[in-house]
């Protein structure tokens, strides 16, 4: 049976310590794991991309494995493919800074956001969440979704 693999983390840098002040959280960024090792996630640094095992070193890590069907699993992948390319959204950042919320939205996606709709692709919902909230959802909030429970598959933490 296929895995969805979900990793959060967080690094010592000034934007993960920002974002982690903002959000009162322990993560700043979600990313969905690849079969080969690689993270397909957005990222401040080139938006939506697939990027190598070791780009980053996470202070903080756990990653969760979610038992899919092999067409939930081709669900979320399918969505999450197509959006590579697409650029960071540093207003949906505004957004979470600010609190406040916007019907329209310019193009782009952030980590929580892109990991939420891969979910809802594969069949999940991660949060009692309508999609007019998404605005509310960053990677912390994330995380306490109770798909999570008991599917940490790796947890590290670093000095």
């Amino acid at each position: 049976m296929p895995e969805l693999l979900v990793r959060f983390v967080t690094e010592q840098d000034f934007v993960s310590r920002a974002i982690r002040w903002v959000t009162f959280g322990e993560f700043s960024h979600v990313e969905l794991g690849l079969p080969d090792g690689s993270w397909l996630g957005s990222h401040a640094k080139g938006g939506v991309q697939i990027r190598g095992a070791e780009y980053m070193k996470p202070s903080l890590e756990r990653l969760y494995a979610l038992p899919v069907t092999q067409g939930e699993y081709d669900q979320a992948m399918a969505y999450a493919k197509r959006q590579l390319g697409t650029g960071y959204s540093f207003f949906d950042i505004a957004v979470i800074l600010f609190r406040a919320h916007f019907k329209t939205r310019p193009k782009g996606l952030i980590c929580s956001w892109f990991v939420l709709e891969a979910l809802r692709a594969a069949g999940f919902m991660p949060l009692n969440v309508l999609a007019d909230y998404d605005y509310k959802i960053d990677p912390d909030r994330l995380h306490l979704s109770p798909i999570f429970i008991g599917r940490c598959i790796r947890q590290t933490a670093k000095p």
